[in-house]
């Protein structure tokens, strides 16, 4: 495989990763407010209660998120230095 191919499949993985953190950032902030709204609202305890379910299982992906993209910058500066 060429270098140049190597590379631009190393950055895209390394660009698609950080753009999945954005993405679970982002949504756990909306399930913040989701759950505020709840409270303020006094809504059923079950929803609120499946809410924070939800918010934990989505702040849980970050640090595998984290790890992945420190491998995938790694391997990028490993082929950059090359």
């Amino acid at each position: 495989m060429s270098s140049l191919k190597s590379l631009k499949i190393k950055s895209g993985s390394l660009s698609r990763l950080a753009k999945d953190k954005i993405v679970y950032i982002k949504e756990s902030e909306q399930i913040k407010l989701k759950i505020d709204e709840l409270v303020k609202n006094n809504a059923d305890e079950w929803d609120i209660k499946k809410q924070r379910e939800i918010l934990e299982e989505t702040l849980n992906m970050l640090p595998g998120c984290d790890k992945r993209i420190a491998v995938a910058h790694e391997d990028l500066s490993n082929l950059v230095v090359s």
